[in-house]
């Protein structure tokens, strides 16, 4: 009797390593759910457009992308859907390649998860297309398409400037700017200068605050409606959208 309750024992033991050898071997030959995070950029040239895709992340989590410069600029968040994925389309801008920190939130810190970079797009339009097409207009601000992309340097209230004011540019024939705010004061600089060389313009005038010189600006977009530049001001970037009056 005591043999065969040994055998038993035995025989149940041999059983259960069996077991938790094959659980093991199960766990570990098992791939996880869900890889490691990861960012890409796909460029539609004809459309200047890019889109970028991040996956592999939980469900919920929020997704940030940054300018990757010292001073840059977020250019949008959003959350993943229920699979971990998370998709924006970024457009291309003319002369200049936008290099993007695509970051996740976890416990209230923001974790890099990759560096993409957006080609620049660019220009289309002849020298002659852009004067005929600056001239043609007075050009009124749209300040919810406008934005920072790298903070400047100083103490000028340029995200003021560029995200509240109600502006006007107003290009005009031997090099004659006029610079014009309509919001949230009155405010006119008739005696401004603007110049046009290798497709990019740079602007002199005056602002409430005092001098304001924008350079290397470039023409991101110009139709007979819109017209988007990308100008520097004080070491920052900026991208300022307008439209025609009409």
């Amino acid at each position: 009797m005591k043999k065969i309750c040994r055998n038993l024992f035995a025989v149940l033991c041999l059983m259960m390593g069996t077991m938790m050898m094959f659980s093991c071997s199960k766990s570990e030959d098992t791939p996880n759910e869900k890889g490691n995070p990861e960012a890409q950029v796909k460029v539609k040239e004809e459309t200047k457009s890019a889109i970028i895709s991040v996956k592999n992340l939980p469900a919920k989590s929020e997704v940030l992308l940054v300018y990757a410069d010292d001073r840059g600029q977020m250019l949008t968040k959003g959350l993943t859907d229920a699979q971990g994925n998370w998709q924006f389309d970024a457009d291309q801008l003319v002369g200049f390649e936008q290099h993007l920190k695509v970051m996740v939130k976890e416990n209230d810190q923001n974790k890099l998860i990759q560096t993409l970079t957006i080609p620049a797009a660019k220009q289309t339009l002849t020298q002659q297309q852009i004067e005929n097409l600056l001239m043609k207009h007075t050009w009124s601000s749209v300040v919810y398409t406008s934005r920072m992309l790298i903070k400047h340097k100083g103490n000028l209230p340029l995200d003021m400037f560029i995200g509240v004011a109600q502006k006007q540019f107003k290009f005009e024939n031997n090099g004659k700017f006029v610079f014009k705010v309509t919001s949230p004061l009155n405010f006119t600089d008739n005696n401004g200068s603007w110049t046009l060389s290798n497709q990019e313009l740079t602007i002199n005038t005056k602002i409430p605050l005092g001098p304001l010189s924008m350079t290397h600006v470039r023409i991101n977009k110009l139709t007979d409606d819109e017209l988007s530049l990308l100008a520097e001001i004080s070491d920052g970037l900026f991208l300022i959208s307008f439209k025609a009056q009409k």
